[in-house]
């Protein structure tokens, strides 16, 4: 059997982009690949949206919007669903942890 939400989280990307819903849970987010750290080359914009598709697809994110426009692919009203948060709580709680400690 194929575990759907830890395959569409394992790559590094994918992680960038829970962690930026994360931090800014309970309120949505606008997402854009630079925002994530993603340059602005054909293959990276294509990646970015591939990883929002799979995440949505594993039921971890949800968002209002989808726009590709002359600025680039853009996630309006991003958030982890309440799926994505009770899968991924214990890891992001505790790389938040760190990140706190360590400010």
């Amino acid at each position: 059997m194929i575990d759907e939400p830890a395959q569409a989280f394992e790559n590094a990307d994918a992680k960038t982009i829970v962690a930026a819903l994360w931090s800014n849970w309970p309120i949505v987010a606008t997402l854009r690949p630079a925002d994530v750290g993603m340059d602005a080359s054909p293959d990276r914009l294509i990646d970015f949206i591939k990883v929002f598709q799979d995440l949505g697809d594993a039921g971890l994110i949800t968002f209002e919007a989808f726009i590709v426009g002359p600025g680039g692919p853009q996630m309006i009203d991003a958030a982890l669903t309440a799926r994505g948060r009770a899968l991924l709580g214990p890891d992001m709680n505790a790389a938040l942890a760190v990140r706190q400690l360590a400010s």
